[in-house]
């Protein structure tokens, strides 16, 4: 499997989001999974304040290894985020029942938020 970084204009990331009904037109930096050719997972982020990024996408096409999948993007995705020396990284969810939730806390994600939307938020420890 081989990552690509790219943004919101990549036909792939926008026909790959197509396929689970979301149209992003925001300005991201786009990670693409991709096996053999075929896009298998993809994830993005914004700009979410001075000091954070924030995952706006997380799309899977396997339910196979669906959470080593998602843990290899969000990994990636955070060395990313460092470079662009943002602080840390917030992710918010509709609902409770989101499977993603487990994924994103067993990788240190903190509940910050549990109004109408459940915001998660790691903080990058400095080298410094």
């Amino acid at each position: 499997m081989e990552i690509i970084v790219t943004d919101e204009r990549d036909e792939r990331f926008i026909e790959f989001c197509a396929s689970f009904g979301c149209a992003i037109d925001e300005p991201q930096v786009v990670l693409l999974l991709m096996n053999f050719g075929k896009t298998v997972g993809c994830t993005s982020f914004k700009v979410y304040d001075a000091d954070s990024a924030e995952i706006t996408t997380l799309f899977l096409n396997s339910y196979d290894n669906r959470e080593k999948i998602a843990y290899k993007l969000i990994r990636q995705l955070e060395k990313i985020v460092i470079d662009y020396e943002f602080k840390g990284i917030v992710v918010s969810f509709e609902s409770k029942e989101d499977i993603l939730i487990d994924i994103f806390e067993k990788l240190d994600y903190q509940v910050v938020s549990n109004s109408e939307e459940i915001l998660l938020k790691k903080e990058f420890k400095s080298l410094i």
